[in-house]
């Protein structure tokens, strides 16, 4: 009985002895797994066990690590660079000098936009180089950045702009940015703009336009409401930027954008208005004529347009716009103020054209509108001719009173026709006779 509670004691004293070695193993493991993780966490390696190990972590980490270093040292370089530029004399050899300098914009050229980000930061925290120049090469290489990536150049000049002195000139460099972030994203550019714009200064408005501008270019109905979010002073004009992206094919959605109950009749005559400004209205003019005459057009729509009309945007074919315009059935305000507008423009570009296309024109009110814009026209360059088609209108009041005007002009350069003039129509000039 002795000998078994003897064996059973030996046999608990064994147990317990490995039993307390076990446990000082487990102890100094445990130690070494928390160190292990925490220098895994370090290295960005997952830590759950049942998370397959992939070694394309590590080899990522370490070429963005040997990235940043190499971008690094191209701030160190290009600071150095910088100083030595300080220091050239006129014997010093031009052409080499030029040579490194292409070499260094063309490495700016093929930086990421996070490489961007570690220059900028490696270059604010030089010392070595001269407050003016590290706020010359930190803009360049932002704007180098921005024609790829607009939206990390925009963050990068918010982030630079706050530094004492670069404020000023990251002003200048924003709209630039700005609209090249509005033609690849106006909503995005929207979004950064409404949030961002008071750094625009007096050009945030200009901006704004822009991109409606943009917008309308992709979708009319997204640049009603974007005019709405933006809050833009010149609300009033604002509207009349819709038409900017208006092409073959795009006109009646413009127009349906337009059926919206919460424009006003002003703003929507001011959308109808721009119109003519679009590269629609501007390219084939059959095409454009075809559309107008379409009677799906109601008339209200189609006088708007009309009234808009000018000679920069019909002067591919201003003669067949004019006898376009002298075709309608219904002459009205709309159809003399286009064909003065585009007549005005016309004789001032090419007044021998001009003069021989009134010719062509049977008598009536369109021929008398445009021979009273033609001799207006003239009058100030070569008033005798003007004088002679200004004779060519029926007697009335207007007639006279454009003789008049003629008359003050030539009396500056002929003083003896300026009164043969007077003579021959019997003018009262200052309630005088000449």
């Amino acid at each position: 009985m002795k000998i078994s509670l003897l064996i059973a004691a030996i046999i608990v004293g064994i147990a317990s002895y490995f039993g307390l070695e076990q446990k000082e193993r487990i102890k100094h493991l445990t130690t070494g797994w928390e160190e292990l993780k925490t220098t895994a966490i370090e290295k960005k390696i997952p830590t759950d066990p049942k998370t397959p190990f992939s070694s394309q972590r590590i080899r990522s980490d370490s070429a963005r690590a040997a990235r940043e270093k190499a971008v690094n040292d191209f701030a160190a370089e290009l600071a150095a660079f910088a100083q030595r530029m300080e220091t050239i004399r006129d014997s010093d050899d031009k052409a080499e000098i030029q040579k490194e300098v292409i070499g260094y914009l063309d490495k700016l050229t093929n930086m990421t936009p996070n490489d961007v980000k570690s220059f900028v930061k490696a270059l604010s925290a030089d010392t070595s180089i001269k407050d003016d120049t590290k706020r010359e090469l930190i803009m360049m290489s932002i704007m180098m950045s921005s024609s790829g990536n607009p939206e990390a150049a925009l963050a990068l000049i918010s982030e630079s702009g706050v530094s004492p002195g670069l404020e000023s000139q990251s002003r200048h460099m924003l709209p630039m940015v700005l609209s090249q972030y509005a033609t690849k994203d106006p909503a995005g550019a929207a979004a950064w703009l409404a949030e961002n714009g008071n750094q625009l200064g007096e050009k945030e408005d200009d901006m704004k336009k822009l991109l409606i501008t943009s917008m309308a270019q992709q979708d009319f109905s997204s640049a009603l409401s974007m005019i709405e979010t933006l809050n833009i002073s010149d609300e009033e004009n604002v509207y009349g930027l819709l038409a900017a992206g208006v092409k073959a094919g795009s006109q009646d959605a413009f127009l349906k954008s337009l059926r919206n109950d919460k424009l006003t009749k002003e703003q929507r005559q001011a959308a109808l208005g721009s119109f003519v400004n679009s590269p629609f209205i501007k390219g084939d003019f059959g095409t454009a004529t075809a559309w107008l005459d379409n009677p799906e057009l109601s008339k209200a729509d189609k006088e708007s347009i009309v009234k808009g009309l000018h000679y920069h945007v019909t002067q591919k074919a201003p003669d067949q716009w004019l006898g376009w315009i002298d075709e309608q059935e219904v002459k009205s305000e709309a159809t003399e103020h286009a064909t003065r507008q585009i007549l005005s423009g016309w004789t001032q570009d090419n007044f021998v054209a001009a003069g021989e296309w009134i010719q062509t024109r049977e008598d009536g009110p369109t021929k008398n509108t445009a021979v009273k814009t033609y001799a207006e026209t003239l009058a100030p360059h070569e008033p005798v001719a003007a004088a002679d088609w200004a004779a060519t209108l029926p007697e009335s009041p207007e007639r006279k009173h454009l003789l008049q005007t003629i008359h003050s002009s030539l009396k500056k350069k002929d003083a003896a026709a300026a009164a043969a003039l007077v003579e021959k129509h019997q003018l009262e000039v200052d309630g005088n006779q000449d």
